[in-house]
C-alpha cells in the first residue's frame, strides 16, 4: 500500500483477528476494573486501569479504522482522567455509564467479528440512555471534570501505551542493547567495533520507532564510541560519560513507559558534555554516575498472539497424541505378554533338553537306581498290566517323548510369532499415525509463531510519513514471518530505506531534468516461496556510485586497482557490504559512518538468510533479502555425490531420472564441483528456480527422503552462495554426519561463473624488486614476500632501482613506492617503459596516495596495478601472483 494519511485502511482477516483479540482483551479488563471500583482500597488502581485501557482501545480502534468505537473509548478515557480519588457516592453512577459503554463496545465487536462494519456505536449507546447518565454524573461531580495537572503531560506522552504494538518488539530490544553495551564497556578487553555497532543500532532503532529522545542519547553514545574506535579519545576518558549516557537512556525508557519524568533537560546537557569531550576539553560529571546495572541474565521472552481457532487445532492434535500414547502403551503391555510366553517356552525347552541330557549324554547316571530302592509293587497289579499287548496300549520311549515336546514347543513358537507379527504391524500403524500427528502439530506450532509483515512495516510507514522527499509503497504486508525475526528484519529494512533516501536521493530539480517524479519512489515487495520470505527494496534514485565505491575500496585496502578495474557491475555493487565502507561525503545522523549494508548483511545472515544487491547508475538500486519464514523443519531428498552426502528441499524438486547417454545441455555435475570421481551410474535431479526456470544437476545416487531441521550455514560457510543451510543425519551405526542443503539459485550462479584456471608453475622462483625510501617498509614487506617464497631485492629510491635494472638485475616484477627522493615512482615507471628490455616487466605501485588522479596517471604510464598502502598481506600476495603467470607459486599465497 502507498503511504498517505488519508488512505482508507482495508483490513484483511488476519488484521481483523488481531484487532478483535486486542479489543476483547481490553473489554474484559474494563469489566474486571469496574468490579474493583466497589472495593475502597482497590478503587484508585481500578480507576487508573480504566483510564489506561480506554486510552489503549481509543488508539487501537482508530488505528484499525473503527472511528465510532474509538470515539466512545475516548469519552470513557476523558471521564476517567483525574478521578483517582473518586468517592463512594460516585461509584454507582460511574458503573452505570461503564456498563453501558461495555455493552455498546461488545455489540460493535460482535458485528466486526461477523464480517460487518462496527455499526452505529454512538446511537446504540444513546439507546441505552448512556448520554443521560453521563450528563447526570458530570452535574454531580463538576469538580472532577478537570484533567490531572501534575501527570497530564506524562500521561499524554506515554509512548509505550500509544505505540503498544511497536513497543512489544522495541522495548526488549532496546533493553538488550543497553545490557550488551554495559557488559561490553566493562569487559576485560572491550570490543569497540561491536560496541559501536550496538550504539548505532540503538540510535537507528529508536529513530525508526519515533522515540527521538532515545535516538539523541544513542547518537551521542555512538559519537563517543566512534571516537574511541578511531583513537581520537581514550576509552578510559570516555567511559564515565558512556556510563552516564546508558543511565540516561534507561531514564528515557522509563519515561517512555510512564514510570519516570521526562529527562529532556538532562539530554541536552549530556550532548553538550559529549561535544566538549570530543573537542578536547576536560569534562566532569555534575553527579557521579550511578553504578552500572548488571546485564540481564535472560532476555525477555518473545510473545506472540495466537488465534483461538489455531489453539483449538493444536489442542486437538495434542489430544490425538495422548490417545496415540495410550494405544502405544497397550501395545507395550501386549508385547510384555508375548515376552512372558517366550520365557515360558524357553523354560520348557531347557527342561526337555536337560532331561534328554541326563538320559543319553551322561551314561554314568543310573536313572533306575531310585526305582530299585522303591518297594516291590503288588504282583497282581504287575500281572494285570502285562496282559495289555502292544496293540492295546501305546508305549512311549524317550525319543517319542522328545519329539512330542518339540512339536508342542513349535506350536507355541508359531503362536508367539503370529502374536509378535500382529503387534509389530499394529505398532507400525501407530508409529505412522504418530508421525502424521507430530508433523501436523509441528506445522501448527510453527504457524503459531508467525506474524504478518505489517508488524515490521508499520514503523516504516511512520518513518516515511515524516519525510517529504520520497514516496514509500509496500506490497505483500500480509506475508508471514517468524516473530523472532521481526525486530532484526525491521532494523535491516530501516537501513535500506535510509540508504535509499540518503544515497539515492537526487533532489527535485535533478529528478525533473531526468523526467522522474519530484519525489524519490521506494517500493518494498514481499512474498513467500518454498518457506523463504523474499523482500525486495527498490528505488528509482541515482543508483550506486561505482567510481566512488572503487575508490573507497582501494583506499581501504580491500582490493587493488587492477582487481577493481576487472570487476563487473554486480561485483562492484557488492563492495557496499564491506565493513566500514561508506560513500557519503560527510558524516550525518543518517549516513557516513560506514555502518549500514554490512549491518544488514550480518543481521540477515544471523537469521539464516541472504542479501543480494543490484544497481544501475541513474536508474536506481534493488536489494533482495531472503530469510526463512521460520526455523525450518522440512523434508529433503538426500543424494550421494561420490563419498559426499548432499540434500535439496523436497519442495524444490521437480523430478528425477536415470542418466542415459550424454549429460543434458546446461546441467551441473555436482561430482565435478566437489572434486569427486564419477560413479558408474548417474542420475539427474531437476530443481525449480524462483524465476520459473529449471536447473538440472547430476548426482551418483538418490538415497532417501528425510525430515530435518534446517539450520543456517554459520559464519564460516556463509560465503558459499550455493548453501541454503546445514543439517545432520545419522548412519546405520547411529553416528551423526553433516549434510549440506543446496540452494538451486546459488548452484545456478556457481554454474554461470567461469572456473579459475590453475597457474602453471615455472622452474625458478619469482624475483621481485622492492623500491621504497622507508627502511621499515623495505624490511617489513620484504620479509613478507620472502616468507611467501619470493626472492627479494630492495632499492631505496627510484634512481637506485633503475640503476640495478639497467645493470642487468633480472627482476620478474617491480613493486614501487610513489613518493621517493631523487626519482619518484612515476619517473621510474616512465624510464622502465622507455627501456626495450623492461617494457613488459610488471610494475605495481604501492603508495598512500589512493586518489583517482595519482592512480590514473600511474596506469597511463604503464603500471600493471595500483595498491593503497598499507596493503593487506593476502591482497598483496594475490595481486603479485596474478601478475606472474610463469613464476613459481609461493606456498603462502592467499
Amino acid at each position: 500500500m502507498t503511504y498517505s494519511p488519508q488512505t482508507p485502511v482495508t483490513l484483511d482477516a488476519d488484521l481483523t483477528a488481531t484487532y478483535l483479540q486486542d479489543a476483547r482483551s481490553v473489554v474484559a479488563g474494563l469489566e474486571d476494573a469496574t468490579v474493583d471500583l466497589w472495593v475502597p482500597d482497590a478503587r484508585p488502581g481500578a480507576m487508573e486501569r480504566l483510564w489506561v485501557l480506554s486510552h489503549r482501545l481509543h488508539g487501537t480502534a482508530a488505528l484499525y479504522s473503527h472511528p465510532q468505537t474509538a470515539a466512545l473509548a475516548a469519552l470513557m478515557e476523558r471521564l476517567m482522567e483525574g478521578r483517582a480519588g473518586l468517592g463512594e457516592a460516585a461509584v454507582q453512577p460511574l458503573t452505570e455509564i461503564i456498563e453501558r459503554m461495555i455493552t455498546s463496545l461488545s455489540a460493535a465487536l460482535n458485528r466486526v467479528e461477523s464480517g460487518q462494519s462496527e455499526g452505529e456505536v454512538g446511537l446504540h449507546f444513546a439507546e441505552l440512555a448512556g448520554p443521560a447518565f453521563v450528563t447526570d454524573f458530570l452535574r454531580s461531580q463538576p469538580f472532577r471534570l478537570e484533567a490531572r495537572v501534575s501527570q497530564s503531560d506524562a500521561r499524554e506522552d506515554v509512548f509505550a501505551v500509544v505505540n503498544a504494538e511497536i513497543w512489544e518488539d522495541f522495548g526488549p530490544e532496546a533493553a538488550e542493547l543497553m545490557g550488551l553495551l554495559r557488559a561490553g564497556l566493562h569487559a576485560e578487553s572491550p570490543d569497540l567495533a561491536a560496541l559501536f555497532r550496538a550504539g548505532h543500532t540503538l540510535k537507528g532503532s529508536s529513530a525508526m520507532v519515533g522515540l527521538s529522545t532515545l535516538a539523541e542519547v544513542g547518537h551521542a553514545v555512538e559519537d563517543l564510541l566512534g571516537a574511541a574506535r578511531e583513537d581520537a579519545v581514550t576509552l578510559e576518558r570516555a567511559l564515565p560519560l558512556l556510563d552516564d549516557g546508558l543511565n540516561l537512556a534507561e531514564a528515557v525508557l522509563a519515561h517512555a513507559e510512564g514510570r519516570a519524568e521526562n529527562p529532556s533537560e538532562r539530554i541536552q546537557t549530556y550532548r553538550s558534555m559529549v561535544a566538549a569531550l570530543l573537542a578536547g576539553q576536560e569534562v566532569t560529571l555534575s553527579a557521579p554516575a550511578s553504578e552500572p546495572a548488571a546485564p540481564t541474565a535472560t532476555p525477555e521472552r518473545l510473545s506472540v498472539r495466537v488465534d483461538s481457532a489455531r489453539l483449538d487445532g493444536m489442542l486437538d492434535d495434542v489430544a490425538g497424541l495422548v490417545a496415540a500414547r495410550a494405544r502405544l502403551n497397550g501395545l507395550f503391555l501386549r508385547q510384555q505378554q508375548v515376552a512372558a510366553s517366550l520365557d515360558a517356552a524357553h523354560e520348557r525347552v531347557q527342561r526337555t533338553v536337560r532331561d534328554f541330557e541326563e538320559r543319553y549324554l551322561n551314561p554314568h547316571l543310573q536313572m533306575g537306581a531310585g526305582a530299585a530302592a522303591a518297594p516291590t509293587q503288588d504282583g497282581q497289579l504287575q500281572d494285570r498290566m502285562a496282559d495289555f499287548g502292544a496293540l492295546e496300549l501305546d508305549t512311549y520311549d524317550d525319543l517319542n517323548i522328545l519329539a512330542r515336546a518339540v512339536t508342542e514347543l513349535s506350536a507355541d513358537l508359531v503362536e508367539v510369532r503370529a502374536q509378535t507379527a500382529q503387534s509389530i504391524s499394529a505398532l507400525g500403524d501407530e508409529v505412522t499415525a504418530l508421525e502424521k500427528l507430530t508433523r501436523q502439530l509441528r506445522v501448527e506450532l510453527s504457524r503459531a509463531r508467525l506474524v504478518p509483515l505489517s508488524r515490521v512495516t508499520a514503523p516504516l510507514h511512520r518513518w516515511a510519513g515524516r519525510r517529504d522527499d520520497l514516496t514509500l509503497t509496500i506490497e505483500g504486508e500480509d506475508s508471514l514471518l517468524d516473530a523472532q525475526h521481526a525486530g532484526p528484519l525491521g532494523e535491516a529494512l530501516l537501513h535500506l530505506l535510509t540508504n535509499a533516501a540518503v544515497h539515492g536521493g537526487e533532489g527535485a530539480d535533478a529528478r525533473a531534468a531526468l523526467g522522474k517524479p519530484a519525489r524519490l519512489s521506494i517500493k518494498v515487495a514481499a512474498a513467500v516461496t518454498d518457506g523463504q520470505l523474499t523482500v525486495t527494496v527498490r528505488d528509482d534514485g541515482k543508483g550506486l556510485n561505482f567510481d566512488a565505491l572503487r575508490a573507497r575500496a582501494l583506499q581501504a585496502g580491500h582490493a587493488s586497482a587492477g582487481e577493481l578495474a576487472a570487476y563487473t557491475d554486480e561485483q562492484t555493487a557488492a563492495l557496499v557490504f564491506l565493513p566500514g565502507l561508506s560513500t557519503a561525503q560527510q558524516v550525518t545522523q543518517e549516513a557516513g559512518r560506514g555502518v549500514g549494508m554490512d549491518a544488514v548483511r550480518d543481521a540477515i545472515a544471523r537469521m539464516g538468510g541472504r542479501v543480494r544487491l543490484t544497481s544501475q547508475p541513474g536508474q536506481g538500486t534493488a536489494v533482495n533479502l531472503s530469510v526463512p519464514v521460520a526455523q525450518q523443519i522440512t523434508d529433503v531428498l538426500v543424494m550421494r555425490v561420490g563419498s559426499v552426502r548432499v540434500a535439496v528441499l523436497a519442495t524444490q524438486l521437480q523430478g528425477m531420472s536415470a542418466l542415459t547417454g550424454q549429460a543434458p545441455a546446461g546441467s551441473l555435475d555436482l561430482g565435478a564441483a566437489w572434486g569427486e570421481a564419477a560413479g558408474t551410474s548417474r542420475y539427474v535431479a531437476r530443481l525449480n528456480l524462483p524465476e520459473g526456470g529449471t536447473l538440472q544437476v547430476i548426482v551418483d545416487d538418490f538415497l532417501s527422503l528425510e525430515e530435518i531441521v534446517l539450520r543456517p550455514a554459520g559464519n564460516l560457510l556463509s560465503g558459499l552462495g550455493y548453501l541454503s543451510g546445514m543439517t545432520t543425519l545419522s548412519d546405520a551405526d547411529g553416528r551423526a554426519y553433516p549434510v549440506p542443503v543446496l540452494d538451486p539459485v546459488g548452484l545456478s550462479r556457481m554454474q554461470a561463473q567461469p572456473r579459475r584456471a590453475a597457474l602453471a608453475a615455472a622452474p625458478a622462483q619469482a624475483h621481485i624488486l622492492l623500491v621504497d625510501d622507508s627502511l621499515s617498509v623495505r624490511r617489513h614487506v620484504g620479509r613478507t614476500l620472502e616468507r611467501a617464497g619470493f626472492t627479494v631485492t630492495t632499492a631505496h629510491d627510484g634512481q637506485d632501482a633503475l640503476e640495478k635494472m639497467l645493470a642487468g638485475l633480472g627482476a620478474d616484477l617491480v613493486l614501487s613506492d610513489l613518493e621517493m627522493p631523487r626519482m619518484n615512482g612515476f619517473e621510474l615507471l616512465r624510464a622502465l617503459r622507455a627501456s626495450p628490455a623492461h617494457t613488459q616487466t610488471p610494475v605495481v605501485m604501492m603508495t598512500t596516495r589512493a586518489g583517482e588522479k595519482h592512480q590514473q596517471l600511474a596506469l597511463e604510464l604503464g603500471a600493471n596495478d595500483y595498491l593503497a598502502k598499507p596493503a593487506e598481506e593476502r591482497l598483496l600476495l594475490r595481486r603479485l601472483t596474478a601478475l606472474l603467470p610463469g613464476a613459481a607459486q609461493p606456498g603462502a599465497q592467499a
